[in-house]
């Protein structure tokens, strides 16, 4: 015979209190709020602090032990994979946080505006024009600066990877859509952005979502070659051009109607394109300097928005 009694508060469905009676023999079995119940509470209470965090934790439990190898803090060889693992700590976040808020049908939104590519031409255009036209600018002045000029361009080596030299580039560039592009936009831009918006406006939004997606790259300063190649006061520019560019996604966000795997694309193509070793060490500088001009442009653009006009409309 089993019988269950109404729990504690019958309003959380983590309690229970169980009473066995079988054969003469008497079991009592009192149930308390489990671990999952009690995460699962605060992520909910609190999503917004719960994504960020968890996207810290997941992406920094990679990264801090590749951070110690290569900086000689213990002595193992670093595993490069590290890298792409941590790339998907936001992703990682933003489906935990949104099945433990929306369920199965607010993932089934996400997994739609991440396949979503259909009608949105500019968006497109944007995506996979900016960057190169870009590099254009960037990469003579950045050689002109080192006094090389033209020649001191080594373009054969465009789209490739100094960290990653061995992955043919094809499959280079799939890793880091992959890796970076969803793994990052997923989060920042598939979650917080809009969670941040039903609060606040697109622009106060994304500069909201800069803050902890710069310091989230915080450990990759001392891994990877581009981000050790900077000077010290490279962080700073670097947060300047985290801020603009965060207004750039979120109009690419909404100019591609709520697409994902547009702004994964964008994310990156535009990642490829700035790291590439095409020879001046301050290209990566440039480049920066040139989406904080494009930021301010795409700024002057979301202030001139009219109200509502900001919503997400996937189709």
């Amino acid at each position: 015979m089993l019988e269950t009694f109404a729990s504690a508060d019958a309003s959380d469905p983590s309690w229970s209190i169980a009473f066995m009676d079988s054969i003469g023999t008497r079991t009592i079995v009192v149930g308390s709020r489990s671990v999952p119940g009690r995460l699962s509470q605060a992520v909910r209470h609190r999503p917004v602090t719960a994504f960020v965090a968890l996207a810290f934790s997941f992406s920094w439990a990679a990264w801090v032990p590749q951070l110690a190898a290569v900086q000689g803090w213990v002595q193992v060889t670093p595993w490069s994979g590290l890298h792409l693992l941590g790339g998907l700590g936001p992703a990682a976040a933003a489906l935990v946080v949104i099945h433990c808020t929306e369920g199965l049908p607010g993932l089934r939104r996400l997994g739609h505006r991440l396949v979503a590519w259909r009608g949105r031409g500019r968006a497109w255009a944007f995506a996979l024009l900016v960057p190169p036209a870009l590099l254009l600018v960037a990469a003579p002045l950045s050689a002109w600066a080192a006094g090389s000029g033209w020649a001191g361009l080594d373009w054969s080596a465009f789209g490739s990877s100094t960290e990653f030299a061995a992955l043919p580039l094809l499959v280079w560039w799939v890793v880091n859509l992959a890796f970076y592009g969803v793994g990052e936009e997923l989060g920042w831009r598939g979650f917080l952005q809009p969670r941040l918006e039903g609060r606040h406006s697109v622009v106060v939004a994304a500069g909201l979502v800069s803050l902890p997606w710069a310091a989230w790259h915080l450990p990759l300063f001392g891994i990877t070659p581009s981000y050790r190649a900077m000077p010290l006061v490279g962080f700073v520019g670097f947060a300047a051009s985290i801020w603009v560019a965060s207004w750039i996604f979120a109009w690419l966000s909404h100019l591609g109607r709520g697409s994902l795997l547009v702004v994964a694309v964008f994310h990156a193509w535009f990642d490829i394109v700035t790291t590439s070793p095409l020879g001046p060490e301050a290209l990566p500088t440039l480049m920066g300097v040139a989406v904080t001009i494009l930021g301010l442009v795409v700024l002057r653009v979301l202030l001139r928005q009219r109200p509502g006009a900001s919503e997400f409309r996937v189709n």
